[in-house]
């Protein structure tokens, strides 16, 4: 029987499953609303039936669970996973692998959708960055061949470094977080406010010169740029909902964000370029990531 390696892509509104066998192909996409298993008496069990249920009659050699949350350095344990509290606090990765008997890993969605994307170019870069932007920011860190993580597990937290002037209120809980006035959420209030005839997905087609919509983007651009400057990366690679939606300008973005680069570098060597994120691409990088930890794994063993 074929080897497969299963991605779970955790969502705050779905959870998408996918099997990738060692020839590379995919297979069993499945779509699930997450508030089915997350709101169930133990959301760690419900959670390992789904896996069950997917790997029946498979032979899996790793699962990989993408969370959008803080996990431990080591990725033992979950630190943050609002939407779903109940796991806060837990080595879900290791529980799940005793109920299931199955070897399971974790990390960060957004790192699966780097890695995918990352696999996409000619050569792997040493240093690159991701920034995919949705609901929320999503910041991925590619440093020196590797994910990087941080002290505490907690790097890559780009929308929650303060916007000077701005006391907004932010989901983490703090005030003055660039992503209360950068992201998918900061759009849809404006959006209802100021366009409420609009259909969301052609705000800028139709609104893409409104003052309020171009300061969105500059800010964009401004934070961006800070990472880059601090972290001289080969390749930004940007994607998510909003950089996706129809008429956005991302000529614009690029322009700004290279206006605020240092000279001669990082301006001169940054290159940019646009994920084409579809509905199977975290799950898709989750593979791959299953099967690149299982890899180092055997070349580096504990």
């Amino acid at each position: 029987m074929m080897r497969h390696f299963l991605g779970v892509d955790v969502g705050g509104t779905n959870t998408r499953l996918l099997l990738m066998d060692d020839d590379g192909e995919f297979s069993g996409y499945r779509k699930i609303v997450t508030a089915d298993w997350a709101r169930q008496a133990d959301p760690l069990v419900a959670l390992g039936r789904l896996i069950a249920g997917h790997c029946k009659d498979r032979q899996v050699a790793q699962v990989m669970l993408g969370l959008p949350g803080i996990l431990s350095r080591d990725r033992s344990r979950v630190l943050s996973l609002p939407f779903i509290p109940a796991l806060d606090a837990q080595p879900v990765a290791a529980l799940l692998a005793d109920a299931l008997a199955l070897p399971v890993r974790m990390d960060k969605d957004v790192n699966h959708l780097l890695w995918w994307d990352l696999q996409q170019l000619p050569a792997l870069p040493q240093v690159a960055v991701g920034l995919y932007l949705g609901t929320g920011m999503g910041n991925s860190l590619w440093l020196n061949g590797d994910f990087y993580h941080g002290a505490h597990g907690a790097a890559g937290e780009l929308g929650h470094i303060p916007w000077p002037g701005h006391q907004g209120e932010c989901p983490c809980g703090k005030r003055g977080c660039v992503e209360s006035l950068t992201s998918g959420h900061w759009l849809t209030g404006w959006a209802r406010a100021n366009a409420a005839q609009t259909p969301f997905e052609r705000l800028f087609e139709r609104h893409g010169e409104h003052p309020d919509l171009r300061r969105f983007v500059e800010r964009l651009a401004q934070t961006i740029a800070i990472e880059m400057n601090v972290l001289d990366p080969q390749r930004l690679i940007l994607g998510g909902g909003v950089i996706a939606m129809s008429g956005f300008p991302l000529a614009l973005l690029e322009q700004e964000i290279r206006r605020h680069l240092r000279g001669p570098q990082p301006a001169q060597g940054l290159a940019i370029s646009i994920s084409r994120l579809t509905d199977e691409t975290g799950s898709k990088g989750a593979c791959l990531a299953a099967r690149r930890h299982l890899q180092l794994s055997r070349e580096y063993p504990q």
